[in-house]
């Protein structure tokens, strides 16, 4: 009499072992998912630093971005800096747990001025995950933005 097939402990081992290997995978891909929403999000950052750059230019007036140390949030306004001219963004639009880490700007503020410089010799702002993982955001005094990254 021969047997085909397999026994109910033979399936219940493949299963075990597509468990495991799946708990493995989930948590590499929630950290590269992390990795990832950084990324993102200092490339908004950029995106935002050279749009007012831009801006300041084309409209003759100052630019401000503002970042907060442990916030998770930053704000872009125009000269006159009245809160009807400023623009809140969420780090945490990109994903759970981004924040900004520290900043070098006087204030936490990052000014152009209506040439497309800034007030100040520049700086920088690191924003992190939950992971641990960095992104330094570097601007210069002409405007000229630089990103590295520390992953995790």
């Amino acid at each position: 009499m021969s047997n085909k097939g397999v026994t109910l402990i033979e399936l219940m081992i493949v299963i075990g072992i597509i468990g495991v290997l799946s708990a493995v995978s989930l948590y590499s891909w929630l950290g590269y998912q992390n990795n990832v929403n950084l990324k993102t999000a200092a490339g908004e950052v950029m995106s935002d630093i050279a749009s007012c750059k831009q801006r300041s230019v084309s409209e003759g007036i100052r630019y401000r971005l503002t970042f907060s140390a442990g916030g998770n949030s930053y704000t872009i306004a125009a000269d006159p800096f009245t809160t009807a001219l400023t623009q809140t963004k969420l780090l945490t639009g990109f994903g759970a747990g981004l924040s900004t880490i520290s900043t070098t700007f006087t204030m936490g503020q990052l000014t152009f001025l209506s040439r497309g410089t800034l007030s100040g010799i520049g700086g920088n702002v690191k924003l992190g995950n939950s992971r641990g993982s960095e992104a330094t955001i570097t601007v210069n005094v002409t405007g000229r933005t630089n990103v590295s990254f520390t992953m995790r």
